[in-house]
């Protein structure tokens, strides 16, 4: 936006002050204000499930960000479709470099895919955690339009990254690439539900002995998984185990005895 255009607007639409954090604020005139007020919202959100590592209440998102109660609700009905935009605005992210790399004329290896699942997924904080929350949602917990929207979205961005896995991996039949990496999300937020260190005190939620944090586990998991489906040279298998840190990998398995 200008400097001419957000001149005009704050004396066109007025400057008002916001009964969540009463500092003066310009109301969201255009499109650009409007996602950059809502991309707001979620970032005060995001801050909060960190602190918390649980789903905040509409009135203190607001009060984070700097905004009126109200002002959320004219974005976001529900505290649960705050949250679920938010878990989308992850995937998203982490689409746009999956696909951006498939597109790419050079080779595309296990390598590239498991870097990025370890950046923003694994390694993130919050996404794991916030996925497992946004699964239990309640059916009418979000507008049935969100919930499209979410659908929708993520839809597009399997079919596209499976296809595109698809060129790159010869073993992979068509529709497998697609298979491939809902498997591999379902093996991420499996072994998070089941190993969240935040839970070691909870009798559901066992911590089994010799087990590894929830990093190491998972990334052993994706590397099994795709060494089996889509073809991982051995040696690659043994390097990328090692490098987990776990102890199966510390040792030399070439000197064991039968």
């Amino acid at each position: 936006m200008t400097l001419f255009k957000k001149f005009f607007a704050c004396h066109a639409a007025g400057v008002v002050r916001e009964s969540g954090g009463g500092r003066p604020r310009v109301r969201a005139v255009d499109g650009e204000d409007k996602e950059a007020r809502r991309q707001a919202i979620l970032d005060a959100a995001e801050r909060l499930f960190a602190e918390r590592h649980e789903l905040a209440n509409v009135a203190d998102v607001a009060e984070a960000a700097g905004l009126a109660k109200g002002t959320v609700y004219l974005y976001f009905q529900t505290k649960e479709e705050i949250y679920l935009a938010l878990h989308l605005r992850h995937e998203e992210a982490f689409f746009t470099a999956l696909i951006d790399q498939l597109q790419r004329d050079e080779p595309f290896r296990f390598e590239h895919i498991f870097d990025l699942a370890r950046r923003h997924m694994i390694s993130d904080p919050t996404h794991m955690a916030l996925g497992a929350c946004c699964i239990g949602f309640a059916p009418n917990a979000v507008p049935l339009e969100a919930g499209i929207n979410f659908q929708t979205k993520l839809t597009g961005w399997l079919l596209t990254a499976g296809a595109g896995l698809e060129r790159h991996l010869p073993r992979l039949a068509p529709g497998e690439g697609v298979r491939l990496l809902k498997h591999s999300y379902a093996l991420m937020i499996g072994l998070f539900s089941l190993r969240n260190e935040r839970n070691e005190s909870d009798v559901k939620c066992p911590v089994l002995p010799g087990l590894g944090t929830y990093q190491q586990e998972a990334s052993l998991a994706l590397i099994r998984y795709w060494a089996h489906v889509a073809g991982i040279p051995d040696s690659t298998v043994a390097a990328m185990s090692r490098a987990t840190g776990l102890p199966e990998f510390n040792r030399d398995i070439t000197n064991d005895q039968p």
